[in-house]
């Protein structure tokens, strides 16, 4: 093993001595019986070199924990191997400059490695993220959204389903490009996400259309969604590369689970038939599983919503 291999090694199995240690209480343990044997050891054999074994406690303490426990951690080990170094082994004048930097390199460390598991915490955010979200809406994938789906039928859970239906992104795409649609379509995702709450899932299923998964069988639920998207779009527009600009509309359906299909797969399909059966009642119908016709929310006859 070479010097520079040394660190990377050291951090990658103190990385996989946490993942061991799930709890709070478990690693707290560690740390001190391991701040014990290393005070000990220093004692034992009279060794100043011995406090230097602390390295790898204070890193696991920078690694595991928040940053104050880290440098509490630190100082508590600075403290202890001062007092044996004073009591037990008596240190001459010319042994002070080393006591000087590992003062000040045992408390470094623990900022290294509160500043390592940081780095690490974004780096599997980011990773989730890359595994789980649609790039353009932030959106869940349709691979995510399924499995969400699944869970709740297995679980025999309730949900409601709302699609919803981008107009006029096909002519935008074909008349302005791609990013026009696209800045249309994050428009209509950020006005989705906020108006149906938390407990809400959202994925983009194609280019131009979004589910909302409603926990419950409540239609009037996703009837006030509907009525929320469509009056915060009313403020909303998609600039134009001409000067103009693009209001957003979309076309809704609506379908409930059990009711409407034995699947997530039918009574999206459901959903989406409602959907269609809706747009040809202006700019923002809503399509309900059951019901013929259409429940009408927006009024407008330009596809594109020209403001």
């Amino acid at each position: 093993m070479t010097r520079r291999d040394l660190p990377t090694r050291t951090r990658t199995r103190l990385t996989r001595l946490i993942d061991t240690l799930e709890r709070t209480g478990q690693r707290l343990t560690v740390l001190t019986v391991g701040s014990v044997a290393v005070v000990g050891l220093h004692a034992l054999f009279a060794d100043p070199r011995m406090a230097w074994l602390g390295i790898p406690v204070v890193l696991l303490a920078g690694l595991s924990t928040t940053f104050r426990t880290g440098l509490a951690v630190a100082t508590v080990l600075l403290v202890a191997h001062a007092a044996v170094d004073l009591l037990v082994v008596g240190i001459t004048v010319g042994e002070l400059p080393g006591l000087v930097v590992r003062s000040v390199t045992l408390p470094f460390l623990a900022l290294v490695g509160n500043l390592g598991a940081d780095l690490e915490r974004q780096r599997h955010r980011a990773m989730e993220r890359a595994v789980s979200e649609d790039p353009v809406t932030g959106l869940l994938n349709v691979r995510v959204f399924y499995e969400e789906l699944a869970i709740r039928r297995q679980a025999g859970e309730p949900f409601t389903i709302l699609l919803a239906d981008l107009r006029g992104m096909r002519d935008l795409n074909e008349r302005y490009g791609h990013p026009t649609g696209t800045e249309a379509m994050r428009v209509l995702a950020h006005v989705l996400r906020r108006a149906a709450g938390r407990d809400a899932h959202l994925s983009r299923l194609g280019s131009d259309e979004i589910a909302v998964l409603v926990p419950g069988e409540d239609r009037d639920r996703c009837r006030e969604i509907v009525a929320s998207v469509v009056s915060r779009l009313g403020s909303e527009r998609v600039r134009l590369p001409d000067g103009d600009h693009f209001a957003v509309h979309a076309s809704y359906g609506i379908a409930r689970f059990p009711e409407d299909g034995r699947d997530e797969v039918a009574v999206l399909r459901v959903a989406d038939q409602a959907k269609e059966r809706a747009k040809a009642m202006g700019l923002d119908p809503v399509g309900v599983a059951g019901l013929d016709g259409a429940e009408g929310v927006g009024e407008g006859d330009d596809e594109l919503g020209h403001a």
